[in-house]
């Protein structure tokens, strides 16, 4: 079983250097600044995180039923759409776009599989549920490049 690797969580370790005590000061100051922003970071991810687990965890383990497909996706997109209200420290930027452009690759797979799954198309079900796997790899892959923990799991009620 897997969780939605949709939302996140990270730790990182600043350390601040200078030379003089002035330098000390602004570093000191500036790594800061730079901590606070990571921690607020840290925080409002988890929120996201711990707010969409729940909810992907309530909904049970997928089957051939359409019907979970739809609310895991709909899951999914709300995780999205949460996340975007999240804002990365500037050096954490890149790679937290590149793990939401991937997130919504795997939303988009997901709903896929719904809706083939509703038209009873199992060969097209199959290969979408594919493709979101692969989704979810790079999400993993992108998650850990930004330094974050919590996107890296696997999907909760995602079939074996």
């Amino acid at each position: 079983m897997r969780r939605l690797p949709i939302l996140v969580i990270f730790a990182v370790s600043v350390a601040a250097c200078g030379g003089s005590k002035e330098t000390k000061s602004t570093t000191t100051t500036t790594t800061s600044t730079s901590s606070a922003s990571l921690q607020a970071f840290v925080a409002a991810g988890n929120k996201v995180c711990q707010d969409t687990d729940q909810q992907i965890m309530s909904l049970g383990r997928l089957t051939r039923d359409p019907s979970g497909w739809a609310k895991t996706a709909d899951a999914a997109r709300s995780g999205i759409l949460a996340m975007r209200k999240v804002s990365p420290p500037p050096e954490r930027a890149r790679p937290f776009r590149q793990m939401m452009r991937y997130a919504n690759a795997l939303a988009l797979s997901i709903q896929e599989v719904h809706t083939a799954l509703v038209k009873k198309d199992i060969d097209t079900a199959a290969a979408a549920q594919l493709a979101a796997g692969q989704f979810q790899t790079r999400v993993h892959q992108t998650a850990k490049n930004a330094g974050l923990t919590f996107c890296q799991q696997p999907l909760t009620n995602w079939p074996a």
